[in-house]
């Protein structure tokens, strides 16, 4: 039977430690400009309150894919923040984190969305003339 005693403290910590710490270099965005649209909004014109800032971290695979997304400070509005991690998770890929060998590794990524209710609603598009 091994000890826990037996092994040197370091070795425990690096055990104990999720692979988001043992990453070197952070994950890098690509396309950051491309995660959102105009038609990503997902509230009626008057139903969230002017919008709102959510302020959310990443977990980005080794393949720079979104594996989770945490809301670190709400908007206030669930659907607001609801929707800002589904569509990151969707659409934003990464360049991932790297280890101290250059190997891709799970790491994560903070950020912040402004969200902004229009100052006027959608009209609808006008009839084309023939």
């Amino acid at each position: 039977m091994i000890r826990p005693a037996l092994f040197p403290a370091f070795t425990l910590a690096a055990l104990c430690l999720p692979a988001a710490a043992l990453a070197q270099t952070a994950p890098v965005p690509r396309s950051p400009a491309t995660w959102f649209n105009g038609s990503d909004w997902a509230c009626d014109w008057h139903s969230c309150d002017g919008g709102g800032s959510v302020r959310f971290a990443l977990t980005v695979t080794p393949q720079g894919r979104v594996k989770t997304c945490e809301i670190i400070e709400s908007s206030g509005n669930f659907r607001i923040d609801e929707n800002t991690c589904k569509l990151l998770t969707r659409r934003a890929r990464f360049t991932p984190a790297q280890d101290k060998q250059g190997k891709p590794v799970e790491g994560r990524w903070e950020s912040q969305m402004h969200w902004r209710v229009p100052d006027q609603p959608p009209q609808p598009a006008a009839p084309q003339a023939d």
